[in-house]
């Protein structure tokens, strides 16, 4: 029992230092002036410029705040056409250390859930060529959203990134949290908590 009070607080510690700040030469998560909390504050504008009428911090229990985006790949992605399954909706940047160590867990969850999980890494503020550089040098093809003005990121806001939030198969926040420690602890963390989601 010990040791596993002792696990949980060195991962709790390690996502709390494995965080980047949310600014980044100037540049926030949300260029909408509004001060970001260790929770989501303030989220008004969808991508496709629909107003959001969900405000405030997100928790457990939420409804999830649907978005469209264009992905990296030129394509579009809804984030409510994705309902029934798992959502793991990751924010993150190419100069974010933390955010890069994860990131090789993604390809290892998709491949063992499948259908069950859709995941969608949401870069924020960085132009296009730059993701794709990224993605293209590092050989990742799990789908990656381009919020360059950080309206995404306006409706699930943090402190610092990567910011990950898991949504159930029912459309509502199942857990958030901020920060990442290496790829392998980060997928054993995530496949139990996707776990515990796909018994429910």
């Amino acid at each position: 029992m010990r040791k596993i009070i002792n696990m949980t607080l060195i991962l709790m510690l390690c996502f709390a230092l494995g965080a980047c700040s949310s600014e980044h030469d100037g540049t926030s998560e949300s260029d909408s002036g509004s001060e970001s909390s260790k929770g989501p504050e303030d989220g008004q504008s969808s991508k496709d410029g629909t107003e959001n009428k969900a405000t405030g911090p997100v928790a457990a229990g939420d409804d999830y705040r649907d978005f469209t985006a264009v992905l990296a790949d030129g394509s579009t992605f809804t984030l409510s056409e994705h309902e029934g399954s798992v959502i793991l909706l990751n924010f993150w940047a190419t100069w974010c250390g933390p955010c890069v160590g994860e990131m090789p867990a993604f390809p290892r969850l998709l491949e063992k859930y499948g259908d069950d999980l859709t995941l969608i890494a949401v870069d924020l503020g960085e132009d296009a060529e730059t993701v794709e550089n990224f993605l293209e040098r590092n050989e990742y093809e799990f789908p990656v959203a381009l919020d360059p003005e950080g309206d995404i990121g306006s409706l699930y806001p943090s402190d610092g990134i990567p910011y990950t939030v898991l949504i159930d198969r029912e459309g509502k926040i199942a857990l958030t949290h901020l920060g990442a420690y290496k790829a392998d602890v980060m997928y054993e963390y995530y496949c139990g908590e996707i776990d515990e989601l796909l018994a429910e």
